[in-house]
């Protein structure tokens, strides 16, 4: 991996942290860097101006930046953790696809658009039974000084329920048959039944107010919606299973290498040659210099401690076999969905595990001469 050269500042103004967070960027993997590097661009554009919360969004870019940082050094865990943000398995581009997973895509058959049809008139009629009243709504409301209550708790019928219920059904199945060859973040899939939490009476034995019911299958939505792995676009899938046999050892998309760095400060030519540097105990306070660098803290930083108690170095290149395996633990958790034309049916694909297994050489294939698939051995029969 391309790790930095140069220690961090340990303060750098807004400008410099965005093209600090930029330059690591460009160093990652070619199949995610994009989305990295979009979503550093739109943060900070989006806060630009100065305000109440930039205190703590510069303190968010710096531990980021820290975070490429490591990955690009070696850092397993943090790679991996930019891995499943780049292809939609957590943070902002996870959100950005369940909005698009959520959006309804209109009646599936004839049936449900005519009671599409049919809610719109009863609407319909509702909106002219309420207007009638409108006039004395709006002057009690002018005299009281209260708004007309929207239902709570409503979000989820604006969903697509169906398209919603088939991939949480789909993803309990593919949590089951990947159990040991990946770990899935959060919580696993338990139920597929909106209605779990809602009671078949209340204390008086009659049916459940329509507030609580929405109220129920609110509560279930957003458990279950938080769970959901959004499916990727079909071409995206393919690259991803691409990765997971090696595509990026090679071609367009191999890691990048990273451009010398002069090392041209007093403090890295100390570091690098291994003087004392005078000027950082002269320049800053001694318990600053003499900060504890921990081994979590050195991939982070680029400040190694080189007394007898700085531990050893660890490896600062991960191997195309650790990523081909990281693509494909994430190819796991990663659906990509079709719709047949004449049902209308939503069909979900999963990642599968490859098989890592050598195939047996001629000497140790003949070991099976003679058996069967079982293990029985074949009695040959004499021609008689």
């Amino acid at each position: 991996m391309p790790e930095p050269s140069y220690p961090l500042p340990r303060y750098l103004r807004p400008l410099h942290l965005f093209r600090h967070l930029l330059r690591e960027a460009s160093y990652l993997p070619p199949a995610f860097r994009s989305t990295v590097d979009s979503t550093i661009r739109t943060r900070f554009h989006k806060n630009r101006k100065n305000g109440q919360h930039t205190k703590h969004r510069l303190s968010k870019a710096i531990s980021s930046l820290r975070a490429l940082r490591a990955a690009n050094s070696g850092d397993k865990s943090a790679m991996e953790a930019l891995i499943m943000k780049g292809f939609g398995r957590t943070g902002s581009r996870r959100r950005e696809l369940m909005t698009q997973l959520v959006k309804s895509q209109g009646p599936d058959d004839t049936h449900a658009l005519e009671s599409m049809l049919n809610q719109t008139v009863r609407r319909s009629e509702q909106i002219k039974s309420k207007a009638e009243i409108s006039s004395h709504e709006q002057t009690s409301q002018f005299f009281t000084g209260k708004k007309a209550r929207t239902p709570k708790n409503s979000f989820f019928e604006r969903w697509d329920q169906s398209k919603l219920l088939q991939i949480i059904r789909s993803q309990k199945q593919q949590q089951k048959d990947t159990k040991g060859t990946t770990s899935w973040p959060g919580t696993a899939v338990k139920s597929t039944n909106p209605d779990q939490f809602i009671p078949a009476t209340n204390i008086w034995g009659k049916p459940p107010a329509e507030s609580l019911v929405r109220t129920k299958r609110a509560h279930w939505w957003r458990r279950s919606a938080d769970k959901i792995m959004p499916p990727l676009g079909k071409g995206e899938w393919d690259l991803l299973q691409r990765l997971t046999v090696g595509a990026q050892e090679s071609g367009e998309w191999c890691v990048p290498q990273r451009r010398a760095c002069p090392a041209t400060e007093p403090s890295l030519q100390a570091r690098v040659s291994g003087k004392w540097d005078w000027e950082t105990y002269a320049r800053i306070p001694t318990s600053r210099a003499e900060q504890p660098r921990t081994m979590s803290r050195q991939r982070r930083t680029g400040q190694y401690d080189t007394g007898p108690y700085g531990g050893r170095v660890r490896a600062k290149e991960v191997s195309d076999r650790w990523f081909r395996r990281a693509y494909n633990r994430t190819w796991q958790l990663t659906p990509s969905i079709a719709q047949d034309p004449n049902t209308l049916r939503y069909v979900f694909a999963w990642g599968s595990a490859t098989s890592n297994l050598p195939s047996a050489t001629n000497s140790q294939m003949d070991v099976f001469e003679g058996v069967d698939k079982k293990g029985n051995r074949i009695h040959k029969t004499s021609d008689a």
